[in-house]
């Protein structure tokens, strides 16, 4: 089925015949395009803080019976941006260690064995392919949460990190009770 679409911008109409596929397949790159033309204006304005030293920040973390949580990115992500300043300041602001590192980083940062490791090899290290990627870790760099890979969709993204923060609380509240009897 065909529809009949017009634009009118600054006086002139445009007029063009499509299907609801293609209709639908255009606002999405549209909002696509509209999405990276920000992202490198909107980067600077919700960042969130940079690994820096792995080893202390889960210890932080874990201090306050939480996960480490760490975002895989890339710089210009539209998705990441939009995670960042629609879910992960939010953590933050509500006390959770939630820092950032750009998969394609070869600046050296502390790992969580204390040596220094790049971003890239950070993202080689736990197979990193997409991002944005987000991983829970708990003591000594361990995953504790079931990780979130890419930009589900956003109705149910809060749901996806629920989820993963009720698994590393059980696996944090697993790992005291297990150092207490021991």
């Amino acid at each position: 089925m065909s529809m009949v679409n017009v634009f009118s911008l600054r006086g002139v109409q445009l007029r063009f015949v499509a299907s609801r596929q293609q209709w639908r397949r255009f606002l999405s790159a549209l909002t696509l395009i509209a999405l990276s033309a920000l992202a490198g204006r909107a980067w600077a304005e919700t960042p969130l803080p940079p690994v820096q030293n792995l080893q202390q920040s889960v210890r932080m973390a874990v201090s306050k019976d939480q996960p480490l949580i760490v975002m895989f990115s890339l710089p210009s992500c539209p998705f990441c941006e939009k995670l960042r300043r629609t879910q992960y300041q939010f953590l933050a602001k509500e006390g959770y260690v939630v820092q950032q590192i750009e998969i394609t980083s070869r600046t050296p940062v502390i790992g969580f064995d204390g040596k220094p490791i790049t971003g890239v090899q950070l993202a080689k290290q736990f197979g990193i392919k997409l991002a944005p990627t987000v991983l829970f870790f708990g003591p000594g760099g361990k995953e504790i949460g079931e990780r979130i890979t890419g930009a589900p969709t956003a109705d149910f993204y809060g749901a996806f990190i629920d989820q993963a923060l009720k698994e590393s609380a059980q696996a944090l509240k697993g790992q005291k009770t297990a150092g207490a009897a021991a």
